[in-house]
């Protein structure tokens, strides 16, 4: 058995931090994923190979994984440990991490699919996307025996298993790895599409958001490297202490939320409400949970990303993921998106034209 496996990034459009206080978010799956080719071993481990600049090779023992601080690979074996929890067997493999300009080849497509790779430590749930796609690839070694494309597409449309491939996905990071996450990164990656999550409940729920209306969106770059685990720790021990400001910041931003999740449930979505409401959402970000360029942590560029891409003609604009540095979003008019990317570009910023991609998880056999 050998197959190719995908889990796409996200973006937060509405909620950042609001997973791990247990509130709501709205998050999207994007068309930027972590790509990897499993196969069957023989032996007592799981081999995991990768490429430069990352770790290139780890093993991890499927009955008792040493997991290194340090590693990139760290996500993978914390997966594993959280299936021995699950008291789920598991098998050998061998998992490799690919580059999306090899996986046409590999997956020998006629169609006219692009892949694109996820940037990492940018905001867009890399590590999510890791960890999903080395649940789903480990499980489907362990407990399945397929031969062709529809009976992995059937695994990878059962709601149960993206169920499932989350829960693995989000213990791994949230219990094992003790990184100060929410539920919405493994949710997103693993259900794609566009989603409204309850965390007031663990786990989480999950309702999709069928928006009729196109959504165009640029992704701007800061080209910064942010300390994620960092800022969830203080803004963790802010939330601890009940700070005045903190807290009003997560009621405003709550609010913001609900009413997002109404106007794009409708059956014509005003985008200029939706722009509105994320710039509502930006100025509680940056104001009062204090994670935007000022952010004291980790200063960056995403203030200015985002003011290049209003005064260039975006409808709405604000960071996504943790601050700090990494990546913010613009809604924009279909027609202004290449405005946008440049004006992104001329303040220093790398843009990236993307969509909600409609699918989680993607399976697909290999010789």
């Amino acid at each position: 058995m050998k197959f190719l496996a995908s889990a796409p990034g996200r973006i937060a459009l509405f909620g950042e931090h609001m997973d791990w206080v247990r509130k709501y978010v709205i998050a999207a799956a994007i068309d930027m994923r972590i790509f990897m080719v499993a196969s069957e071993k023989e032996g007592e481990e799981i081999e995991v190979h990768s490429f430069p600049p990352f770790k290139e090779f780890e093993s991890f023992s499927i009955k008792d994984p040493k997991i290194s601080e340090n590693s990139d690979l760290k996500y993978v074996g914390s997966v594993i440990k959280a299936f021995l929890i699950r008291n789920e067997k598991i098998k050998p493999a061998i998992l490799k991490l690919v580059k999306a300009n090899e996986v046409a080849m590999l997956a020998k497509s006629d169609s006219k699919e692009e892949f694109l790779d996820l940037p990492i430590k940018k905001g867009l749930s890399s590590s999510a996307a890791l960890s999903v796609v080395s649940a789903a690839s480990i499980d489907i070694i362990s407990n399945y025996s397929v031969n062709s494309e529809e009976e992995l597409e059937k695994i990878s449309r059962d709601e149960r298993n993206l169920q499932k491939y989350a829960e693995l996905a989000y213990t791994g990071e949230r219990k094992i790895l003790q990184i100060n996450c929410g539920q919405m990164d493994q949710y997103a990656s693993s259900f794609g599409g566009l989603v409204f999550i309850d965390n007031t409940l663990e786990p989480a729920k999950l309702q999709k958001i069928i928006v009729k209306s196109e959504l165009p969106i640029v992704i701007g770059d800061t080209m910064q490297q942010k300390d994620t685990q960092r800022i969830l720790a203080w803004l963790g021990e802010r939330f601890k202490k009940g700070e005045e400001k903190f807290m009003e910041g997560v009621k405003e931003i709550t609010r913001i939320v609900l009413e997002a999740k109404k106007e794009l449930e409708r059956e014509q979505v005003n985008l200029e409400r939706i722009g509105e409401l994320m710039n509502e959402n930006q100025y509680y970000l940056k104001n009062y949970l204090k994670v935007s360029g000022d952010c004291p942590i980790s200063k960056s560029k995403l203030d200015t990303l985002i003011e290049a891409a209003l005064n260039a003609g975006a409808i709405g604009a604000k960071l996504s993921g943790s601050g700090g540095g990494g990546c913010m979003i613009a809604l924009t008019k279909p027609n202004e998106r290449e405005a946008v990317a440049k004006a992104i570009q001329r303040v220093g910023g790398m843009p990236y034209i993307t969509r909600v991609s409609e699918y989680g998880l993607k399976l697909k056999p290999l010789a």
